[in-house]
């Protein structure tokens, strides 16, 4: 008994939990009922035999589940879809109400006026402001007053109109609404019209895979609706509702306005600009605790904080403010080690890596220096105890004088070079946020209280050697400086040249010297086993420069007096194009020449002439005088007197004169920027604390090294960049 009674209960319970199954699986295969609902009808007016459309959704297709009337009298019913049912006026109607009957349920659709006028379609049912609608129908013409139109109650311009079709052009603002014409004191209400617009796109910039949300409205709901694309080149639409789309920019977008198309009808929306990923140049610290602010410092961040994000070590940081040029954020601690990612609307570029420790450095101050500067070290990790915290200028030990838990200073070691900046404490290695340089300014010779130089040096250069050669106008000869700063007058087989007036100053790759000597009109060549001879004479010759194939290319001595071209034979022709140049020109490995052109740009900025080319004023620069680091013409200088010099491939420097800077030139990018700004004076120090007395002229050695003629200080200054 006993277990026949359990025996029933299992079954029991597996025919109630099979019930239950099957349940389940109905609810889900099963889809739900839409429910009937009506939304619209059109037209509203019209004679007998006029087409109305009820539009609503969960209708019946079967027409014998339908019937209508108006004012009493039958209505056919001839159509039925899901969302769509159409009805025939009868013959016989009066206006009434039109009513119908779907099964057992009893609905009042509206009023229905029996008319001339009447709205049989409407084309497009969807667009833009401005855009044209034709209203097709009967009875809109009138001899009294014209047709009206309206749009969802909003008056829309009428372009024409003939008794059966009307050209309207839909107003802003328009939304969604039915379509009324108004004729002799008449009205006749159509379809309902989608008013289309685009309010903003978010972000405004990216590139290929970019995720763009487009707000606005009239959008359709389903995705497939709407067509997007990126000044003609198609997108992928991921989401949508009448509001709001979402797509990705496609592959080969390029600048231009973005587009919504529906049914046809095209949106066009604001600019999207195309820009490269982002780029990453210092980030500081590169390790440190949780509450650390981090600065990452690049190019084509977003200045809107929301569309930067940041990952360390795949964990995602919040970005607190935002700039184009700098991102700012707080560690969160417990990222663990891993790079520093950057992602400017969703375009993704890699950073250095980050350690997750208590030691990092914040700051380094100064960033350059020569042996002996003193430097101080902000940060975070450590040791109270100076001899506990063990820092490295590119693996050269340096002694640490004092020490807080956030503050190491100490003196640039001796044989520093530029590299990494190392503190290690208690097993843990911090490097700074960018490399320490061995940079600065030291005087090679001379000084203002030295007699070492006249006060009226003009040119300058330097040999394969190292040693400096500089014309000294107000002794009449030139002066060499050794490497170690030993000062001798230039000879030929042993006695001093004396020149009348030497002024500019070139060596070539064989280590000849040539000088041009403006009081006797010559350029004279000296080579290193003591010949002295003249190489070109007739004219005033002044700062000069050469070209790979041994051309002189020199500035002729005198108000708007030009350039000529001296050849190897020491014959020369005139330049087409320089006015009065004053500053060394330079000659690149392709031939093209840039100048500084006093005539035509009152020496503030850069001329070019290409091989074989024409010339160019204001190729880099303009005449006004400034300081503004920039591309092309935006790009201000104040007197480029200190000329030009190659500095490595594809740059120049330029020797801003009164702004006492060095401007890197980049030839391809049409650019300029500022390598060193020193101050008035005559200091030797860091790049920051140098001073400079004037530039004069500029020569370059095969490290890179700068050598700047300071006339105003009678003195040679060496500048170290790298």
């Amino acid at each position: 008994m006993i277990i026949q009674h359990k025996k029933s209960l299992s079954i029991g319970l597996m025919l109630f939990l099979l019930l239950i199954i099957g349940a389940c699986k109905k609810d889900k295969t099963e889809p739900q009922a839409v429910a009937f609902k009506i939304e619209s009808y059109y037209p509203n007016s019209g004679n007998a035999g006029t087409l109305v459309t009820i539009t609503g959704t969960g209708f019946g297709t079967d027409i014998k589940q339908y019937s209508a009337t108006i004012g009493g009298k039958s209505v056919e019913v001839i159509s039925a879809t899901a969302e769509a049912l159409v009805i025939r006026m009868p013959e016989g109607g009066t206006t009434g109400t039109l009513a119908l009957k779907y099964d057992t349920q009893n609905f009042e659709i509206g009023a229905y006026t029996y008319q001339d006028l009447t709205i049989t379609t409407v084309l497009p049912a969807n667009g833009p402001a401005g855009a044209q609608i034709r209203i097709t129908g009967a009875g809109f013409s009138s001899t009294t007053m014209p047709a009206t139109v309206f749009i969802n109650g909003k008056a829309a311009l009428v372009v024409s109109v003939s008794d059966n079709l009307i050209v309207a052009e839909v107003p802003a603002e328009a939304g969604f609404g039915a379509i009324m014409v108004k004729v002799n004191g008449k009205e006749a209400t159509g379809q309902n019209f989608t008013y289309q617009a685009i309010d903003h796109i978010k972000p405004l910039t990216g590139g290929k895979n970019t995720r763009v949300t487009i707000a606005g409205t009239g959008f359709e709901a389903l995705a497939a609706g709407n067509i997007i694309d990126f000044n003609g080149t198609a997108a992928t639409v991921l989401e949508a509702s009448q509001e709001k789309l979402v797509v990705i920019a496609p592959d080969g977008v390029k600048t231009g306005p973005l587009s919504v198309s529906i049914n046809g009808q095209k949106i066009t929306g604001p600019t999207f600009t195309v820009v490269a990923p982002p780029s990453i140049g210092i980030v500081t610290p590169l390790s440190g605790p949780k509450g650390t602010e981090m600065t990452i410092s690049g190019t084509l961040f977003s200045d809107l904080a929301d569309e930067n994000k940041v990952f360390i070590n795949g964990v995602s940081v919040p970005v607190i403010s935002a700039s184009a040029n700098q991102l700012k954020l707080v560690l969160p601690g417990g990222t663990g080690s891993g790079s520093v990612r950057v992602v400017v609307n969703d375009q993704a570029t890699d950073g250095p890596r980050f350690k997750d420790q208590t030691l990092g450095i914040l700051s380094v101050s100064p960033d350059n220096g020569l042996a002996g500067t003193t430097v101080t070290i902000k940060g975070s990790g450590f040791s109270a105890t100076a001899a506990d915290n063990k820092v490295y200028f590119n693996g050269v030990p340096a002694l640490v004088k004092t020490a807080s838990e956030n503050t190491l200073v100490l003196d640039a070691p001796a044989g520093l070079s530029t590299g990494d900046l190392k503190v290690v404490v208690a097993g843990q290695e911090a490097l700074a946020p960018q490399e320490f340089r061995r940079a600065g300014m030291v005087t090679l010779a001379g000084g203002p209280n030295s007699n070492t130089f006249g006060s009226f040096m003009a040119g300058i250069a330097v040999d394969n050697s190292g040693n400096v050669f500089v014309t000294d106008r107000s002794n009449n000869v030139v002066k060499k400086i050794a490497p170690n700063g030993t000062v001798s007058v230039l000879q030929a087989n042993g006695t001093d040249i004396v020149f009348d007036t030497p002024y500019g100053i070139v060596i070539d790759k064989q280590n000849n010297i040539y000088v041009s000597d403006i009081g006797r009109n010559q350029i004279r060549k000296i080579t290193p086993s003591g010949q002295n001879t003249v190489y070109a004479s007739g004219f005033s010759p002044g700062l000069m420069t050469f070209d790979t194939a041994g051309n002189l290319y020199v500035n002729i001595n005198g108000a708007f007096a030009g350039m000529n071209r001296v050849n190897t034979v020491g014959g020369f022709t005139k330049i087409t194009g320089p006015l009065w140049p004053m500053a060394h020109p330079v000659v690149d490995a392709s031939g093209n020449l840039y100048y500084v052109d006093s005539g035509a740009a009152s020496n503030n900025a850069i001329s070019f002439i290409a091989s074989g080319g024409s010339n160019l004023i204001n190729w880099i620069g303009f005449s006004d005088p400034g300081y503004v680091d920039g591309i092309g013409t935006e790009a201000r200088f104040n007197s480029i007197a200190g000329g030009l010099i190659p500095y490595g491939t594809g740059k120049l420097i330029a020797g801003d004169r009164n702004n006492y800077a060095l401007r890197e030139i980049d030839i391809a990018a049409k650019s300029a920027s500022t390598l060193a700004k020193f101050t008035s004076g005559f200091a030797d120090g860091t790049l920051a604390a140098a001073k400079l007395g004037s530039m004069d002229d500029m020569a370059i050695d095969h490290d890179g090294n700068v050598y700047i003629l300071d006339a105003a200080n009678k003195a040679v200054r060496k500048v170290f960049l790298k």
